[in-house]
């Protein structure tokens, strides 16, 4: 008799897992070291970790989907510190299902230590119903807990950017800072602000320089209060937190990771318009001179100050019979004297009024050595 054999060349199973967290109870905890608190606690609630095994079969002989159920050989290991141990079944602190729809389920009864994760590792066996072949199922999951002191951050009463108006917003500016630690405010001994300007494309601490913090003032109850007349176009002001856990916060190094909060005040003026009055329709014969006022409103009505920061430029134009007229500056300010004698005597002339941003206050040097300039009184000579 002869013979001849077949076999049934089966294509490999594709294998799938992934973890869900069952439950309300996150994977990450917190731990309060003045209260000696973990939140959540996974003594009183444990963390429910599922994973979910499935399967896919490109020769359709076996169903896709979830074979739980169908596993075997499951166990859980725990990782700490590199060192790595099966987790037995008289393990108080998990609970394992091996059997079932949920096989393979864990509950963490213990809770983590600040910055030492738990690494879980699962480990199953499936064996395919075609042939009998086993496969291992491997994956590894991570627990961790930050401690509150990790979580130390602060907050400015300044927005990250604001907007200063000359014209109707007040000189100065107070701003407070406030460290949390977790959520509560955190113990002033704990903590030491210290105040930062970014000078350039470098930060140094504020205070320390009566002429180049002549803006900027540290006020005894650890607030600044930023001058913004003075402050230029623009103000970059940062605070950064020496945290002690201990209360020593003066011997703490300030870096990059400190705790920091940055804010930034931005001069500028808001729309206005411009217009002449007080200017004659017509001039007398024999009139040399002319005093027009410059009124300048915004959105809220006519600007009273706005010298102090706009500069109202005047200028006359001979008038023409035909062509492009040329205008010459005669004055400036709000109510100037202005001579007629620019004027043409046949076509008269025109009268041009233009209003530009004075800029922001400086500190008056010396254009020898740039040192700025005192009085007698040791002040400071602004220039504007």
């Amino acid at each position: 008799m002869k013979t001849k054999r077949f076999d049934f060349n089966w294509k490999p199973l594709q294998l799938q897992i992934s973890f869900t967290v069952d439950g309300s109870v996150p994977d990450k905890q917190n731990y309060n070291a003045d209260t000696l608190e973990y939140t959540p606690d996974y003594t009183l609630t444990p963390l429910i970790l599922q994973p979910c095994v499935s399967i896919l079969d490109k020769d359709e002989v076996l169903p896709a989907g979830r074979v739980n159920h169908a596993l075997t050989n499951v166990r859980w290991y725990e990782t700490i510190n590199g060192v790595r141990r099966l987790i037995s079944t008289e393990d108080t602190n998990y609970e394992i299902t091996t059997t079932g729809g949920l096989a393979g389920r864990i509950k963490v009864k213990k809770n983590v230590e600040p910055k030492v994760p738990i690494t879980l590792e699962f480990y199953a066996e499936y064996i395919d119903a075609r042939n009998s072949q086993v496969s291992t199922i491997r994956s590894t999951y991570m627990v961790s807990c930050s401690s509150a002191s990790d979580l130390v951050r602060v907050e400015l009463d300044a927005a990250e950017q604001t907007v200063y108006n000359p014209l109707s917003d007040p000189r100065e500016q107070t701003v407070t800072a406030t460290v949390w630690l977790g959520d509560s405010v955190c113990p002033a001994e704990r903590y030491a602000l210290v105040w930062e300007v970014l000078d350039g494309s470098t930060w140094r601490a504020a205070g320390n320089d009566a002429v180049l913090d002549s803006d900027i003032t540290l006020n005894t109850d650890g607030s600044v209060t930023i001058d913004r007349w003075l402050m230029g176009a623009e103000k970059k002001l940062r605070c950064r937190v020496k945290y002690s856990a201990e209360g020593t916060p003066a011997g703490v190094e300030l870096t990059e990771a400190s705790p920091s909060a940055e804010a930034v005040f931005v001069r500028r003026i808001s729309k206005y318009e411009c217009e002449i009055s007080g200017a004659p329709y017509n001039i007398p014969t024999g009139i040399l001179r002319i005093a027009p006022t410059a009124v300048i409103r915004n959105t809220n009505g006519e600007i009273t100050n706005a010298e102090k920061e706009l500069l109202p430029l005047w200028y006359i134009a001979k008038n023409k019979a035909t062509g492009s007229l040329s205008y010459e500056q005669v004055g400036h300010g709000k109510s100037p004297i202005l001579p007629t004698a620019a004027m043409d005597k046949t076509y008269g002339g025109v009268i041009g009024l233009d209003v530009v941003d004075r800029g922001p206050a400086g500190i008056a040097r010396d254009n020898h050595d740039g040192k700025a300039i005192i009085d007698a009184d040791g002040k400071l000579f602004i220039f504007h």
